[in-house]
């Protein structure tokens, strides 16, 4: 990827430049995705204007997810991430985040003398990641969880729960889909392309 300009890796320029993208992926304009053959993006994605991830480490993003605006990836980690799932604005994925004690916190010094925290993150099916939630490293968001507006995800979570606050507690349980919500998605192609 030597050589890429910015523009390149910006909107629906950077679609052929991914390590996998799917059928009718959208990504807007202004949105934008480093390291992208490190990316591979699923069928009916959408990436939304300003988002910004960074793909290196790997980054797998499952059927008709959801980035919306002002959304952060921050690589480095293996990022996966699954069906239906909805990032809302603001939310930020912290793959690599600096260690602080010890150490210094700039990449502009020589190696040893700062250290970068990295731990893969995963996000289960039909998770929602409400406005401005931050997801730390090394934690599993299970199937259908929702983690409330200004949230901070500093430990895994349960399958289908409410989480809220900083750090998340528990505040309730999810409603799966209804019997009618799945048999409008069930006609629909759900194999894994990677």
């Amino acid at each position: 990827m030597d050589g890429i300009k910015y523009t390149e890796i910006m909107g629906p320029n950077v679609l052929d430049k991914l390590k996998y993208c799917g059928k009718n992926v959208k990504i807007y304009d202004l949105a934008k995705i480093c390291n992208p053959q490190w990316a591979e993006i699923d069928d009916g994605c959408m990436i939304f204007d300003y988002a910004f991830m960074d793909a290196r480490g790997g980054l797998k993003v499952g059927k008709c997810s959801i980035f919306a605006w002002h959304c952060l990836i921050e690589g480095g980690c293996k990022i996966t991430i699954g069906d239906r799932v909805l990032i809302g604005p603001g939310a930020k994925i912290m793959g690599s985040p600096y260690n602080y004690n010890g150490v210094f916190v700039s990449q502009a010094l020589p190696e040893e003398a700062y250290d970068i925290n990295i731990q893969d993150i995963t996000i289960g099916n039909d998770a929602y990641i409400c406005a401005g939630a931050v997801i730390l490293p090394g934690v599993t968001i299970g199937e259908g969880a929702v983690v409330g507006a200004n949230s901070v995800v500093d430990r895994n979570l349960k399958p289908w729960t409410i989480y809220h606050g900083n750090p998340v507690k528990r505040v309730g349980e999810r409603e799966r889909p209804t019997e009618a919500s799945m048999k409008a998605i069930e006609n629909m192609d759900w194999e894994k392309h990677f």
